[in-house]
């Protein structure tokens, strides 16, 4: 019976161990990510400002047949345009950035850590081009969510890979909740059903498309 008793006793001590060994390397294996998610908004708490300064608030619904409108599609256009003159020659980091965690060996998309990361190693001028976007949406009458609707459709109606396109507030949420980070997606933009007209808004500004996907890989 004592035998018996002290086998059962060191099964679970070695369950014990085994638990204590297992729950300390998911928490040094997740450890990073969560750092990176925190210090992001902890470095970048100007941004909840920022968002305030959008003037136009009001709903915003998108239209059934999903169709942008020619309107739309200029005011979007000089949105972007905008913010890549104002940033000037720091426009490269972001663009580097961004060509950094594209190019991967394995041809997979990057992980929510890796974007958090990258918008880590970049947050001065992160900011800094979401003033610029800010004060675009401004000028052009853009509503937050008027916008990144509009943006959508136009990278779908190209056909371009548009990146990312991360939500900036579910990655907040979950830091400060502390949890769900990881599982944080960051989808690709589908290429389907799309309107036949916005296929043709979008041509006179194909040649200038490429230089708006970082913007759009890192939200904005």
């Amino acid at each position: 019976m004592k035998k018996i008793l002290f086998g059962c006793l060191g099964v679970a001590v070695l369950a014990l161990i085994l638990f204590v060994v297992g729950a300390f390397i998911l928490y040094r294996t997740g450890r990073p990510l969560y750092e990176s998610a925190r210090n992001y908004v902890t470095g970048l708490t100007e941004l909840g400002k920022l968002d305030e300064s959008i003037v136009n608030k009001t709903p915003y619904t998108a239209p059934t047949n999903g169709e942008l409108t020619p309107a739309q599609m200029e005011r979007f256009a000089r949105v972007q345009d905008h913010v890549r003159q104002a940033l000037g020659q720091r426009m490269n980091e972001i663009e580097q950035k961004y060509k950094s965690l594209k190019v991967n060996a394995d041809s997979k998309p990057p992980s929510i850590g890796e974007v958090l990361s990258g918008l880590n190693d970049i947050a001065n001028v992160f900011v800094q081009a979401r003033r610029f976007q800010v004060d675009a949406l401004n000028q052009e009458k853009f509503s937050q969510v008027e916008y990144s609707w509009v943006r959508d459709r136009v990278f779908q109606a190209a056909g371009r890979e548009a990146a990312a396109s991360i939500d900036l507030k579910k990655i907040e949420d979950a830091v400060k909740q502390n949890t769900g980070v990881e599982k944080i997606p960051t989808p690709d933009i589908p290429t389907i059903n799309v309107p036949p007209k916005n296929r043709e808004l979008v041509k006179p500004y194909l040649d200038r498309m490429d230089s708006w996907i970082p913007l759009a890989f890192f939200g904005l």
